[in-house]
């Protein structure tokens, strides 16, 4: 089994932090969900919803293990990608600030990652999506929310489970009528490279997006064959 760790500094006081990460409204913004169910309970379930534009919406469900308020959240979390659950440890400690304010550093472990196959992908996934997370929770706090899907104007329309070096991106599903979806892209495959471009991570994925404009013609490689894709501009922004 292997395991993740992030960190970040919040200009904000532990109460705040804490409610907001319960906060189903304030999900939509810097967790990116659709839906949300987490109940301020331990022992409770929870349930994020992603990915409505896809053929089945991605939904993480699990369960509040253990909930010391406002310091510490335990969580259980099943993964899509493998037959396994992860447990996410996120704590929360007073970082006292030259203002005379009193900030947080917002710490979160992730456990339990199967260390072949899927597992690897999961892995390199959550670490990607939660450092971006814990970004966009700050932005939130700070009265300048951002939206996860909304970082990049043009679409290729994979929804990745992570990527691994030497291996490519795999794959869990893509938008309906997206430009993967109409280049015959599908869950399972494993996009390896764009010409000299390798995806070894899913940073690699946000560079490339970033890179490229709509209306733009690309040529993935797609496990062993070679697929060409129009991209297009970005449709779905969740409210």
């Amino acid at each position: 089994m292997v395991s993740n760790s992030l960190e970040r500094l919040l200009r904000h006081p532990r109460e705040l932090v804490w409610r907001t990460m319960f906060d189903p409204a304030a999900a939509e913004h810097w967790l990116g969900t659709v839906a949300s169910v987490m109940p301020e309970r331990e022992g409770a379930a929870l349930c994020w919803l992603y990915d409505p534009g896809a053929r089945m919406p991605t939904a993480y469900s699990g369960r509040i293990e253990v909930l010391d308020r406002f310091r510490r959240l335990e969580l259980v979390v099943g993964l899509i990608a493998c037959d396994a659950e992860i447990r996410m440890t996120f704590e929360l400690t007073d970082v006292p600030a030259d203002t005379g304010e009193t900030h947080t550093r917002l710490s979160l472990r992730q456990e339990g990652f199967p260390a072949d196959g899927n597992g690897r992908f999961e892995r390199d996934g959550f670490l990607h999506h939660w450092d971006h997370f814990l970004e966009l929770l700050g932005d939130y706090l700070d009265g300048t929310p951002k939206n996860y899907h909304t970082m990049h104007r043009t679409e290729l329309g994979v929804i990745p489970v992570g990527a691994v070096r030497g291996e490519g991106m795999l794959v869990q599903d893509v938008a309906v009528g997206a430009p993967a979806d109409l280049a015959g892209v599908r869950a399972g495959d494993v996009i390896r490279s764009c010409g000299d471009f390798l995806f070894g991570s899913l940073d690699d994925l946000d560079a490339w997006v970033e890179s490229h404009r709509p209306g733009e013609r690309v040529e993935l490689l797609v496990g062993d064959r070679l697929v060409p894709v129009v991209l297009r501009e970005k449709r779905y922004a969740p409210s």
